[in-house]
């Protein structure tokens, strides 16, 4: 049987915990170092995957997902050449499976979901290194792969570190399995965690949508009513129908119009209504006031008499009135 590097294109030495960068001088001491050297310890143990393993065929139909998903969608047009390249020249590259902790029998692919769901579609074995694994260190084999192979959009990478957390991962973990700094970490988390989920799942993987877009569209949704409105646009049929490349752009714009749109409007607070009734239930005041505008409204019996003599007043009405406002500047 032959035997082949399937770690060829992995950055090994990139496993570890310290991907963030430290100040000059502040060395990690206690528990950090600690968690630090274990994660070294287990990406140097991880190395020793390529060394001497021996590829066998195993029945797709007896392999499960990873405990840890990575992937929003389909790879769609990437997934039908790999298809067709195995089809044509056979599974070059194996994948990584680890046996089952609930059935002897069967295994969880660590990495190479897609030659996995390839060799199901096609009916052929798929070939497999088989190798005894705890979470963490598949967490980081899975991660690291995926980073190497550059095939995760920003969202997915973001629901990964979400779904690692998740299953209990440390962040030190998150960090090495994706090769990010704490920043980035934190931006990614930001946009998982206030996107609704819903919105997530219909825009899939967003292949051409890098970190700043989803951090406008994270910006955009965290105004209740926009998410509301993002929520309802991005389920609606209409919607599902575009591309799922097109999905992104189609729903960011759309909000920003809904958002300047509403904005127009939207009228400002008016003052509440003030009413008035005389003693002898004759006359109703209603006076409804604006910055620059007040209306008022005279009603029942006595409303057109009391209107006429207002209007025969007002001259010494309004005399009283800027008597009285100068006697309060005045004082």
């Amino acid at each position: 049987m032959s035997r082949e590097n399937p770690f060829a294109k992995l950055d090994m030495a990139s496993i570890t915990a310290n991907q963030t960068p430290t100040k000059p001088g502040y060395g990690m001491t206690g528990a950090a170092k600690t968690v630090v050297r274990s994660i070294e310890d287990m990406a140097e143990n991880t190395k020793k995957l390529m060394e001497g393993e021996v590829i066998v065929d195993l029945d797709p139909r007896l392999i499960d997902a990873s405990f840890i998903a990575d992937r929003l969608s389909d790879d769609g047009e990437e997934f039908q050449e790999l298809l067709q390249a195995i089809k044509e020249s056979g599974q070059t590259t194996p994948i990584l499976v680890r046996p089952s902790s609930t059935d002897s029998k069967r295994y969880m692919v660590v990495f190479g979901h897609r030659r996995l769901k390839v060799a199901r579609e096609l009916g052929l074995p798929v070939k497999a290194i088989v190798k005894k694994l705890d979470d963490i260190t598949s967490a980081i084999v899975q991660g690291q792969e995926n980073a190497a192979r550059s095939n995760l959009s920003f969202i997915e990478r973001a629901y990964f570190a979400q779904n690692l957390l998740a299953s209990g991962m440390t962040k030190d973990v998150v960090r090495s399995s994706l090769a990010i700094d704490e920043a980035m970490l934190s931006k990614m988390l930001g946009v998982v965690e206030t996107v609704p989920a819903s919105i997530i799942q219909a825009l899939g993987a967003s292949k051409k949508i890098g970190r700043d877009r989803w951090l406008s569209l994270r910006q955009l949704v965290l105004a209740p009513a926009l998410s509301k409105v993002a929520v309802e646009h991005s389920g609606s049929a209409e919607f599902l129908k575009l591309d799922e490349d097109e999905r992104f752009d189609e729903l960011h714009d759309y909000l920003k119009r809904y958002k300047v749109k509403s904005a127009a409007k939207t009228p400002k607070t008016a003052a509440p209504a003030k009413d008035w009734t005389s003693s002898d239930r004759s006359l109703n005041f209603v006076m409804n006031a604006k910055s620059k505008k007040v209306a008022i409204e005279l009603s029942n019996v006595e409303a057109k008499p009391f209107s006429d003599w207002l209007s025969a007043h007002m001259d010494r009405l309004y005399d009283e009135y800027r008597g009285s406002k100068q006697k309060t500047d005045g004082d």
